[in-house]
């Protein structure tokens, strides 16, 4: 998501293990621009750092103050930057593990066998087990002969370590976005996202890439045959995204290439910046996503060729042009998406970079306008709220605390009312059943009511029963 320096020095004399390391930095968790701490080591007992019991985290010892900062400040309070071996676990067990045990950043170095050069290392994505959103803290790899000499460093004196990182800048932000068209969490960030990539225009070079997979041994069996597309001898496969429901894999392959096909028949290079823009593009994926869904019974809205070509036609795009170009493309696009896979199926990079954090469009614009060197004005604009002329296309994501506020109020105003109003059909329902039971009552008595003479004989009564 960044370039990272990390620099080392010793608060001892020089030695040739303290020198400074450049490595470039692959973090699991979203986390500070700059971490300033002491380097620590602790040798594994035999399990790679993959357990709790495997090392104890080391002590700080006292140190001397360290080196001002450039403008003459002094140094913030330092972290724990704990040095750890890759190996028989997955990266994020480790982090965690050391974040479980104090520290605050982590330094993984290749492992004791490893071939990797540093270059090699650059190359290397720290990936998510699927647990990552337990780490709250930066971590980086390192190379192996890169990460001996800061162990050496670290036995031997007090080692203090600045690991800093920025998005790499320039005058035309590189966003790279891995998804699937069947993706309901994409399909959502780019309907939002809308509305500031049409602003950014061609200062923002999109580049839409999608999550093509091939098939496991044995899993073209019968079951998953319609997850796959098949053609010049080759499968190529997506993500389900309704289960047993109509839409099937093959459908979503074929959607993710109509997209690549789309973008790269309306894309227009900038006149000041050289970057590739489609705004037909982000109309049709907006569109489409409204209009064809995977749960529609009927073709012309349902995800599929047919509501796709409608939707073309809707937004004005010329969708021969884009069946044309799927005759003729559709093999070599998809060899394309299968050689540039990410480290998830749903992912971003800005600047050839990994984007850490969540995947919510104002989060993002914001990590896209840190990557101007000089930002845009459109960045100001989007920014206090509003695209350039001051009305959204879209509405825009999210709401303020003030209208928050006020809808808690309205709602809690509600149910006051309510309440008043049943309160007070309650007690007119109680007192109509009472006053109804009461006259039955008396009816009853005036029925039983027998006049009798003055000897005591009965004789008929000439009242009348009254009815209430």
């Amino acid at each position: 998501m960044s370039s990272k320096r990390t620099t080392a020095w010793s608060t001892a004399p020089r030695r040739p293990s303290a020198r400074p390391t450049t490595a470039r930095r692959r973090c699991l968790a979203r986390s500070r621009a700059k971490v300033l701490g002491q380097l620590l080591y602790s040798e594994s007992k035999g399990k790679a750092h993959c357990e709790h019991g495997d090392y104890s985290m080391p002590s700080s010892p006292t140190r001397p103050p360290l080196p001002a900062e450039s403008d003459g400040s002094p140094r913030q309070d330092t972290a724990k930057v704990l040095l750890v071996r890759r190996g028989l676990c997955t990266f994020v067990t480790k982090v965690r593990i050391a974040q479980e045990k104090g520290a605050q950043a982590v330094v993984v170095v290749d492992r004791e066998t490893s071939s990797n050069t540093p270059e090699d290392i650059q190359k290397v994505v720290m990936a998510d087990d699927g647990w990552g959103d337990s780490v709250q803290i930066p971590s980086i790899l390192v190379s192996k002969s890169e990460g001996q000499l800061l162990i050496d460093a670290a036995k031997h004196a007090t080692v203090m370590v600045e690991l800093d990182w920025n998005i790499p800048r320039g005058q035309v932000v590189n966003m790279d976005f891995w998804m699937s068209s069947g993706d309901r969490l994409a399909t959502k960030f780019l309907e939002k996202f809308k509305p500031y990539a049409v602003a950014l225009s061609e200062h923002l070079q999109f580049a839409p890439r999608y999550d093509i997979f091939k098939p496991d041994e044995g899993m073209l069996g019968e079951s998953n045959s319609e997850l796959c597309v098949s053609a010049d001898s080759e499968s190529f496969c997506a993500p389900d995204p309704d289960g047993g429901g109509p839409v099937t894999g093959e459908d979503v392959v074929n959607e993710d290439v109509r997209q690549l096909c789309l973008w790269n028949v309306t894309a227009r290079r900038g006149g000041n910046t050289g970057a590739l823009f489609s705004e037909p593009y982000w109309r049709y994926v907006v569109s489409f996503n409204r209009r064809c869904s995977v749960r529609a019974q009927d073709a012309d809205h349902r995800f599929g060729e047919v509501c796709s070509l409608s939707v073309m036609r809707e937004v004005g795009i010329d969708a021969q042009s884009v069946q044309d170009c799927v005759q003729r493309n559709r093999v070599p696009i998809l060899r394309e998406q299968l050689k540039n896979v990410a480290w998830s199926r749903l992912a971003l990079q800005l600047n050839g970079w990994r984007y850490s954090g969540p995947l919510d469009p104002q989060t993002v614009l914001q990590a896209v306008c840190g990557g101007y060197t000089t930002p845009p004005d459109e960045c100001s604009t989007l920014q206090k709220g509003l695209p350039p002329g001051g009305v959204f296309t879209d509405p825009p994501p999210g709401a303020s605390l003030f209208t928050l506020l006020i809808g808690l109020l309205l709602l809690a105003g509600f149910v006051v009312a309510a309440f008043f109003f049943y309160k007070r059909h309650l007690t007119s329902s109680v007192r109509k059943v009472l006053r109804e039971e009461v006259m039955l009552e008396v009816q009853t008595q005036m029925a039983d009511y027998v006049v009798m003479d003055e000897d005591g004989q009965h004789r008929p009564s000439n009242l009348r029963v009254l009815s209430f």
